[in-house]
């Protein structure tokens, strides 16, 4: 075997032993760690900090406080570039928090701000990669629509309620079209459940909020100094969607007129290995949450024991 093919045949081996996946928690973070330290080399020399993960969690103002003493250890080497790379894998979560959560990475990346997604930056983590330059997204990344969630009490029911304030206007169309049909008593119905027209009206004033945020990111970065076609594309994130779940998909958010591009051949097999390990250590860590409280059950008498402690 020659010099060349006996070096190719150890690289290919060290590539498997690394595709292994580690078996404990600790394991990941060292394996996460040296992805994103690989992740960071294949954005050139003028990337001076390794891209910052913000992975497996709501967004809240709890997050902001945690990320801001994370990023203070790498402030030196990402305040002498300015620039700085964020994988973010979130469903979402506090529209206020996701703004200064957003604004608080733009401080660090002053001069360049990369978001990437491997799989979902969904609703109020969608607004989050807005504050950036650019976002990278993988074939079967997700952004999401921008339109608040809010979760009230139902007091005619006693049931915890989720609902978009879009779906105020549609329901008081349906109102006013039972009237309008002569359905008095149906629609006279569906005004009584409604919401006090205060609370009705700041729940849609909510929608306004999510706007604001996102054409005031939007036009201050990624489209610098276009403020109606930041605009345009916080209406459509915020309003253009029934579903809040929907899937904006690379495709679709370059059609929405944001700054989204694929990772290359190089960075995609790093990017999607990340998202898997993020995967893995977030079952290890709910498996290691039941075993814990299986213990502590132990403890209780055995008459309190039926039913409470978790499957296996």
């Amino acid at each position: 075997m020659s010099k060349s093919e006996e070096n190719s045949k150890n690289d290919a081996e060290d590539l498997e032993a690394d595709e292994k996946d580690p078996e404990t928690i600790e394991g990941i973070d060292e394996a996460l760690e040296k992805l994103l330290d690989e992740l960071g080399d294949t954005f050139g020399e003028n990337v001076a900090c390794h891209p910052f993960l913000l992975a497996d969690t709501p967004i809240t103002p709890r997050t902001v406080d945690k990320v801001f003493d994370e990023l203070q250890d790498i402030s030196d080497l990402c305040l002498e570039e300015g620039r700085l790379i964020v994988v973010v894998d979130s469903g979402g979560g506090n529209i206020d928090a996701a703004y200064n959560l957003s604004m608080l990475f733009r401080n660090y990346g002053k001069n360049q701000l990369t978001f990437v997604v491997p799989r979902w930056a969904k609703s109020a983590a969608t607004l989050l990669v807005c504050g950036g330059d650019s976002v990278m997204m993988t074939p079967v990344a997700e952004l999401g629509p921008l339109d608040p969630q809010i979760t009230q009490i139902n007091p005619f029911e006693q049931r915890v309620e989720e609902f978009s304030p879009l779906h105020i206007e549609s329901t008081l169309e349906m109102i006013r079209s039972e009237f309008q049909e002569g359905n008095n008593e149906l629609a006279n119905g569906l005004l009584q459940r409604l919401q006090f027209p205060i609370t009705l009206g700041s729940l849609k004033k909510s929608l306004d909020i999510s706007k604001r945020y996102a054409a005031k990111l939007l036009a201050s970065r990624m489209h610098q100094g276009k403020e109606e076609l930041a605009e345009e594309i916080a209406n459509k994130l915020v309003e253009n969607y029934a579903n809040h779940g929907f899937c904006i998909n690379i495709d679709e958010a370059r059609d929405l007129g944001l700054a989204v591009q694929p990772p290359s051949p190089q960075q995609l097999p790093l990017v999607w290995r990340i998202h898997k390990l993020v995967r893995k250590k977030a079952d290890l860590l709910a498996e290691q949450e039941k075993s814990e409280m299986r213990e502590r059950l132990k403890e209780l008498p055995t008459s309190l024991q039926t039913g409470l402690l978790p499957e296996v």
